[in-house]
């Protein structure tokens, strides 16, 4: 299991993971100062962003379904990672595309972009 959200695995050998990207923006506040280097002054934590891309090959064609039902709900949810880190996030963005249509319709090859943005303090299992 490479990450989980709720119920939800990412599974590396079931879910054909490409990507998990991680962004930490520091927040600032900046004031322009004639004649001199600008001020800036911290005015938070930081804003953590994940997003996570696969691709699924002759897999079920509802598996992302049940995923994009939980996005819809629009409630924060618990990502889980092998290591033991947990985070709160939220689902903002979800990506679908398909192709290798078949005669009946049915697509062979669903690609994934999830956007999620982490809202909670991480903490490890090990930590506790």
């Amino acid at each position: 299991m490479l990450a989980q959200i709720d119920e939800f695995t990412f599974d590396i050998n079931d879910t054909a993971f490409d990507e998990l990207k991680r962004t930490i923006n520091f927040v600032f506040n900046q004031s322009k100062r004639l004649g001199n280097f600008d001020n800036w002054q911290s005015t938070g934590m930081y804003e953590e962003a994940i997003e996570l891309k696969g691709t699924l090959i002759a897999k079920s064609q509802k598996q992302l379904r049940d995923f994009e039902l939980m996005a819809r709900a629009k409630q924060p949810r618990i990502l889980a990672f092998s290591d033991g880190t947990c985070k709160t996030i939220l689902i903002l963005a979800l990506e679908l595309s398909r192709s290798g249509f078949l005669k009946d319709g049915a697509f062979l090859k669903q690609e994934f972009k999830i956007d999620l943005a982490v809202v909670g303090d991480g903490f490890s299992y090990e930590a506790i």
